[in-house]
């Protein structure tokens, strides 16, 4: 599988104070003077750019971005650790700040979205900050098994309506676009913006860290904008304050080297939430490696893109597994899948991701390469029933 996998991902959640920030201004005017033959100024005309600024887009997505922080009673710990004479344990119940991370809200009612792996501990409570400094109780709604996405419900005690963020097409978002990163920058600086451009489309990534084991990211937008611990799970935005992906990862061991998951998948999550109450995935079955130039001579493939269908040995993965959509379907280890749906399968369209685009029950067609024959077959997609 073409996949990069990182030295080292930042993926974990930092104490938080909450400190604000400000932006203004909003489109930029231009003003253009002509002169005469003379030199003598004769009129000038004001120009309105049609391309909002970083602070016009700021002003858009930051009252969405909220500050999630989860708290633990860590009386225990102290106990267990800190007995002598110098540091006094903390009393029992009290609970205590002990990480946090970025959510955005998306509907006027509280629902929002962060990563996964920001409110991964099931014993923790978590509560949110909003931009005025407003703190409310957070619901866990649901957690992807596939992707690093979890839903939120804001209470409504203390808001009535929560100001909202409106997700922008992140297939139409090219390399060198203009994008904002916001979140709660090391857990400390609320509502903190970089700025930067996306740097590439369509990376996959091995990436873990905390409570979350490593895990494969497929489909993610690469961005220079600065990412720091705390920022998981806030916007990336575009110029038109428009809600482009959820940044997840850095690459610590470099410079400028962020990802983000992209809006249109997050899209699909919040959908088949909606729709069913909870996430539901679909799934295909197969353990593959995408094809390169370097594995096609290395297994003396004949293509040079699509899917290979082969067993983890070492990790006891099989080829195909049992019971599976594709195993219904006819797909067999030594099988490259060339296309889905006609759509070519390769380093710049994962098959992951090609899946994920459905739903559970859809029928799709499967392009095949096997023993020098081009075959197709049907594959009705089923639900992922764990991760």
């Amino acid at each position: 599988m073409n996949t990069i996998r990182l030295k080292m991902v930042v993926l974990s959640a930092a104490l938080v104070s909450l400190i604000f920030g400000a932006a203004g201004g909003a489109v930029t005017t231009l003003a253009i003077l002509h002169y005469s033959d003379d030199g003598e100024e004769n009129s000038q005309i004001a120009l309105n750019m049609s391309e909002p600024s970083f602070s016009y887009a700021w002003n858009q997505a930051a009252p969405a971005v909220v500050s999630v922080v989860e708290l633990k009673d860590v009386s225990q710990y102290y106990n267990m650790f800190f007995m002598g004479e110098q540091q006094a344990p903390s009393a029992d119940g009290e609970l205590t700040q002990v990480a946090a991370g970025t959510a955005f809200v998306i509907s006027s009612d509280g629902l929002a979205v962060t990563n996964r792996h920001v409110v991964a501990d099931d014993s923790g409570q978590y509560v949110a900050f909003l931009s005025d400094g407003t703190e409310v109780d957070v619901k866990v709604l649901a957690k992807d098994t596939l992707n690093d996405v979890a839903l939120l419900q804001l209470s409504s005690d203390m808001v009535e309506t929560y100001s909202t963020v409106e997700f922008g097409d992140s297939d139409i978002m090219s390399v060198g676009d203009h994008v904002i990163a916001i979140g709660n920058a090391e857990g400390e600086y609320a509502n903190t913006t970089t700025a930067g451009i996306i740097s590439a489309t369509g990376r996959q990534i091995i990436a873990g860290g905390g409570m979350e084991a490593a895990k494969s990211l497929t489909g993610l937008i690469q961005t220079d904008a600065a990412i720091n611990p705390g920022n998981s799970g806030g916007p990336l935005v575009n110029l038109s304050g428009q809600v482009i992906g959820m940044n997840t990862a850095v690459d610590s061991s470099s410079q400028g080297i962020g990802f983000a998951i992209a809006s249109n998948e997050i899209q699909r999550v919040v959908k088949s939430y909606q729709q069913f109450g909870r996430i539901v995935r679909p799934y295909l079955g197969v353990r593959y490696m995408i094809i390169t130039p370097a594995l096609a001579e290395k297994n003396g493939l004949s293509v040079d893109h699509g899917a290979y269908v082969v067993a983890d040995v070492q990790a006891g993965l099989l080829p195909v597994m049992k019971d599976s959509p594709a195993d219904k379907a006819g797909v067999k280890e030594g099988d490259i899948i060339l296309t889905l749906d006609g759509k070519e399968i390769g380093q710049n369209f994962d098959l992951s991701n090609a899946i994920s685009s459905y739903s559970v029950d859809d029928t799709v067609t499967l392009e095949v390469l096997r023993d020098g024959k081009t075959i197709n077959l049907q594959v009705k997609l089923e639900e992922r029933k764990t991760e």
